[in-house]
């Protein structure tokens, strides 16, 4: 069995901006979320026990599949995986989850097959994932996810930044399930 986790991040500045090449600032958070994967003969088993905002799997799991599938297909793996999900990153908008999932799946399944996959590999795995959820992502979630810390973006470029002592941050939930694409379209507009 091949295991793999994710962090989860919170963006600092520009959020939904960064898409349309303004620079942003992220941290990755404590919080992650675990993969586990094993081989079957065919098809994809999906088992999400991540605690989740109400609504969220439910309204995600379509844009869950397609991730899924992007993932396996950027990795080119044949025949079938049982995948779980899990971790205490609570499944919600703003925090990363998809991104993080598509990080932990990625290192689950080069863990599973052997793949020797560097962090740059599991980023642009992990991209190809966000795809999913998203439609074109700006690449800061999946590049927080893999990486983790404190990480300047700008069009697919990243720095990390070091800061001298640890920064708390309070996070809420609105309990409110996000459409990322909506909110991009409409910071265009």
């Amino acid at each position: 069995m091949g295991t793999g986790s994710g962090f989860g991040k919170v963006i600092l500045f520009n959020e939904h901006f960064v898409v349309y090449g303004v620079p942003a600032i992220a941290s990755a958070i404590e919080k992650k979320t675990v993969a586990e994967v094993k081989r079957i003969p065919e098809g994809i088993k999906l088992r999400d026990e991540r605690d989740a905002t109400p609504n969220y799997k439910e309204e995600k799991k379509e844009q869950q599949v397609d991730s899924l599938n992007r993932i396996v297909k950027a990795m080119g793996i044949d025949g079938g995986l049982e995948i779980w999900l899990g971790g205490d990153l609570r499944a919600a908008s703003g925090v990363g989850a998809s991104a993080a999932s598509c990080t932990a799946i990625a290192r689950a399944i080069a863990d599973e097959f052997g793949l020797d996959y560097t962090d740059e590999q599991i980023n642009d795995v992990a991209y190809e994932g966000e795809k999913g959820y998203h439609g074109v992502p700006s690449g800061i979630d999946n590049t927080a996810a893999t990486f983790g810390g404190l990480v300047w973006f700008k069009s697919g470029k990243m720095e990390r930044l070091k800061v001298p002592e640890p920064v708390e941050i309070v996070m809420g939930n609105t309990g409110i399930v996000a459409n990322t694409k909506a909110a991009v379209t409409g910071v265009r507009e």
